[in-house]
């Protein structure tokens, strides 16, 4: 394959470490950056002009939808594949839709992943093979969690972080009435009565 120059994104040190060892190893990879924020990550990104980005999704007080949702308005041509351990078909679709082009888990093969980045890298999606028939399924009619958008679950995990509707419209530049508005549409649509059975739910279906 053609010089990939990538970006590696994750919060553990140590599993970041070893998955840089192995794209390296790769023909054709060179890992530019190691980040464990967004923002560091987004820093590199703008700095480095990496063709690639990979990412996980849960790290700290942000996460991988975050970088996803910036990414598609700063660097819309710098590709994103998901490395995670979240396998349920939410959180495939969630990413997909919020921008990336490929989703795997963390104990994928390496010539899977090398078949995952040169699929991404030529313009097309890739799911990790054991996945495919869990992301494709048709949801069930009364499967609420489907019901969510990328943006409502992202809003679901700041609420988790204690973050109040003031700072999460700051954060992901809203304003506090477009909150408060997709606040309202997410107990409706969970069924919740209050931020406590929201949790729970939230809990219930390892949307946090």
């Amino acid at each position: 394959m053609k010089q990939i120059r990538l970006v590696l994104v994750d919060d553990h040190e140590i599993l970041m470490d070893g998955m840089a060892a192995l794209l390296n190893g790769i023909p054709g990879i060179q890992v530019i950056a190691k980040c464990a924020t967004v923002n560091d990550a987004l820093y590199n990104i703008d700095l480095l002009k990496p063709q690639l980005v990979i990412t996980d999704i849960s790290m700290g007080e942000s996460g991988g939808l975050q970088l996803l949702n910036e990414m598609r308005t700063r660097f819309p041509l710098v590709r994103a594949i998901v490395l995670s351990m979240h396998h349920t078909a939410a959180y495939i679709q969630t990413m997909i839709e919020a921008g990336a082009s490929g989703y795997l888990l963390k104990n994928v093969r390496e010539s899977e992943l090398v078949k995952a980045i040169e699929t991404v890298m030529a313009g097309q999606e890739y799911i990790q093979q054991e996945l495919v028939g869990k992301y494709s399924k048709e949801p069930p009619e009364n499967s609420r969690t489907n019901l969510l958008s990328a943006r409502e679950i992202e809003i679901i995990r700041l609420i988790s972080q204690e973050f109040s509707t003031a700072e999460i419209a700051a954060r992901l530049f809203l304003s506090q009435f477009t909150v408060e508005t997709h606040r309202k549409n997410i107990l409706r649509k969970t069924n919740s009565k209050s931020v406590v059975g929201l949790l729970n739910y939230a809990r219930e279906q390892k949307l946090v």
